[in-house]
């Protein structure tokens, strides 16, 4: 069954980057709501990769080496969730609009991809196996 994740909707990114102290990228959304995603995600423009988990400090071809926090902050900080949609395994699509989305694909049998939490809201988690897990928390 595939469900839409009622805590990001409508919500807009305020900064996203990388916690080295958990190996986690962090997404922080207005209303202080975050997501932590410790599983492969990229993000998709018109058809097109622009950015994937593993790009940051590659160089490709000539250019420069990748900053992907910088990278990433101009693909999506500023942006409004239009809809979001959870699969069966745990896989999160976020959709920004247009036709920009961070897709997040959930890749293990025992390691948690991805949670969303935030004061006063339910708390989403995408478990090993493919399970997705929600309970309440006081944030």
């Amino acid at each position: 069954m595939i469900r839409s994740l009622g805590q990001l909707s409508k919500q807009t990114v305020e900064s996203a980057s990388f916690d080295g102290d958990t190996g986690e990228w962090v997404f922080v959304f207005s209303g202080s709501v975050a997501l932590r995603v410790s599983a492969p995600w990229r993000i998709v423009t018109h058809g097109q990769i622009e950015l994937g988990w593993q790009d940051d400090g590659q160089r490709f071809g000539p250019e420069m080496p990748i900053d992907a926090t910088e990278r990433l902050g101009a693909l999506v900080q500023g942006h409004r969730i239009e809809s979001t949609t959870v699969s069966p395994l745990g896989d999160l699509t976020i959709n920004f609009g247009g036709d920009s989305t961070l897709e997040i694909f959930n890749a293990s049998c025992g390691y948690e991809g991805w949670h969303v939490s935030g004061p006063g809201q339910r708390r989403t988690v995408a478990q090993g196996g493919g399970n997705v897990a929600e309970s309440e928390h006081d944030g």
